[in-house]
């Protein structure tokens, strides 16, 4: 396949922090990302400190429920008269995940918890998005007890209404009915082409409603974006068979594109199912894939040859995995795992292979010779711009599992990207290419530049860990080493100190545009530190997103930074 030149890419302007709570990009209402300028800022939405959450102008859609999304929960509770004090709303896209949700509910916190699914549609006097689903969303009203519970949900499987999404639906909100098997909660449309989002009389008689126009090009732009995927991941080996778009599946996250994968896997004599996650992965991970529904889940959390030796015995003893998920490279530690032995078992044993490759990116590994789906989480480097979200699961045509594991997914899959999250990514990676290549070189710049100071410890990037040679072995011919590496210092109170002092946006997501630092364990193991150290995440760890500014403006910075730290 022949693959399309890369778009040039010029350097933004200088790195520089913002403010605490500070969208990121600034003023943007789609932002992924939020600024957690100071180490003690870091943990402070987790943990409920006031100066932090009084400040957040945004989260990461996970993380939190953005600002537009509550407005939709807040409109649904207020028509359906539910005092919210008492109960609260978490709004999704398609009626499996409001039901996973309320069973999840039940579950890790109460059997007997009140909670009710409710269909909100567009009344049939108003002319919707016909011929697509986008006329219908679905609520989850639930007791404001199980808020832990229900917030652990929408971290873990990414299943939550996207921002741009959600103000659809107040665009059309004057317009929508819904249903439920709690009759209390039926309500029916109150507008009649009157209020700010009135539309016009057609000639039939409807109302036609605005905005409409936003999903004009939704399958222009999922194809653009099917094919660029298709495209870049193929193989380098001619012998090969590339995917082709038919062979991507996309999804509203990659949290999403990884539990349904899980899901669709699952065997249908679950007792005789076990998923396996092989290296530490970024922190949801372990948890989406061990509550996707199997009988057994095992973490080999340090991916290394003697776990690897450990499942292999496991498996001559007779145990048995449907699949395994795998990280290349690791997030935060960028480690790479031994894809060509997993390769060789799961073919001898009969298990199909996993791997998110977004830390890699598929411009730089090339992991269709060993794996029969590849998962990437679009929100990041393949976007940049961190104002969109999605994910992608490609199946691979080369995979002995190629026509079950399609089967599979194409029978359970909903299409739930938003048309105009995809028209955004569609264009924001246009220069996909060209980003991977200035980010792989500003990477290893600092990686190289870092490791040599007298205070770090050690630096993790694919080539100075000890899975180098590893990941030498997937690395395409003109790939580079990726854009996320991470800072070990000698010292704590060194890293504390650093990150504090470190001139650059700081807080959760990667793959930006601009460069993005995040002490990792504090906030994605915020109530898990010591056994997330006990398992070789350490807590005073530093993970940097490197940007697209110029090399000689992130050396400036990181050493300025550094200025006053001592020998030892």
């Amino acid at each position: 396949m022949t693959v399309s030149a890369p778009v040039p890419v010029r350097a933004i302007s200088p790195p520089r922090m913002l403010p605490l709570g500070t969208s990121q990009p600034p003023g943007d209402k789609y932002a992924v990302s939020v600024s957690l300028p100071t180490w003690d800022s870091v943990p402070g939405r987790p943990l409920g400190y006031q100066w932090v959450i009084e400040k957040m102008q945004t989260n990461y859609p996970r993380f939190g429920v953005s600002g537009i999304v509550q407005q939709l929960a807040s409109a649904v509770l207020q028509r359906c008269a539910v005092p919210e004090e008492q109960m609260h709303c978490l709004v999704f896209t398609s009626k499996d995940a409001a039901s996973r949700c309320m069973v999840y509910l039940q579950n890790h916190h109460n059997s007997d918890i009140r909670a009710d699914v409710v269909s909100l549609y567009l009344s049939h006097g108003a002319t919707g998005p016909t011929s697509t689903h986008w006329d219908r969303f679905y609520a989850l009203i639930y007791d404001a007890d199980a808020r832990v519970a229900a917030g652990h949900f929408w971290s873990i499987f990414g299943d939550g209404i996207s921002g741009r999404h959600a103000e659809f639906y107040l665009q059309l909100w004057p317009y929508m009915c819904s249903e439920s098997q709690n009759e209390f909660l039926q309500f029916c449309a109150p507008a009649t082409g009157a209020g700010r989002y009135a539309g016009t009389l057609t000639g039939t008689g409807k109302i036609a409603i605005p905005m409409l126009e936003l999903l004009d090009g939704e399958q222009a732009a999922k194809m653009e974006i099917k094919n660029r995927i298709a495209e870049l991941i193929a193989s380098d080996n001619p012998e090969l068979t590339p995917p082709s778009a038919k062979d991507v599946f996309l999804y509203a996250k990659g949290m999403c594109a990884i539990s349904a994968v899980a899901r669709a896997l699952i065997p249908e004599d679950k007792g005789a199912s076990e998923a396996v996650v092989f290296g530490w992965p970024y922190a949801e991970t372990p948890k989406c894939v061990g509550q996707s529904g199997y009988e057994r889940f095992t973490l080999y959390s340090q991916g290394t040859t003697e776990e690897l030796n450990q499942l292999e015995a496991s498996l001559t003893l007779g145990s048995r995995i449907r699949v395994l998920f795998c990280e290349v490279p690791s997030n935060p530690l960028l480690r790479t795992p031994d894809l060509q032995r997993i390769r060789n078992l799961a073919d001898q044993y009969d298990f199909v292979v996993v791997c998110d490759e977004t830390l890699g990116t598929f411009v730089n590994v090339d992991i269709l010779p060993y794996v029969d789906v590849a998962i990437t989480s679009l929100t990041k480097i393949f976007n940049g711009a961190a104002n969109a979200m999605g994910g992608s699961a490609v199946v691979n045509p080369h995979s002995r599992y190629y026509s079950e594991v399609h089967a599979r997914l194409t029978a359970t899959y909903e299409d739930l990207l938003f048309p105009t999250e995809a028209l955004v990514l569609a264009q924001n990676s246009r220069d996909f290419q060209g980003r991977v290549g200035r980010c792989n070189a500003n990477a290893l710049t600092l990686a190289t530049f870092l490791s040599l100071h007298p205070r770090i410890e050690s630096v993790l990037y694919p080539p100075l860990v000890p899975t180098r040679q590893l990941y030498e072995l997937y690395r395409r011919r003109n790939g580079g080493y990726g854009y996320v590496l991470s800072i070990l210092f000698r010292e704590p109170n060194d890293a504390v100190r650093f990150y504090d002092k470190l001139d650059m946006r700081k807080g959760p997501s990667i793959g930006t545009n601009f460069s993005l630092a995040l002490p990792y364990a504090q906030l994605s193991h915020v109530f898990d530190l010591d056994w997330a150290e006990s398992q070789g995440i350490p807590k005073h760890i530093v993970r940097l997103s490197v940007g697209l500014e110029s090399e000689d403006e992130l050396v400036k910075c990181v050493s300025r930074a550094l200025e006053g730290f001592t020998s030892i």
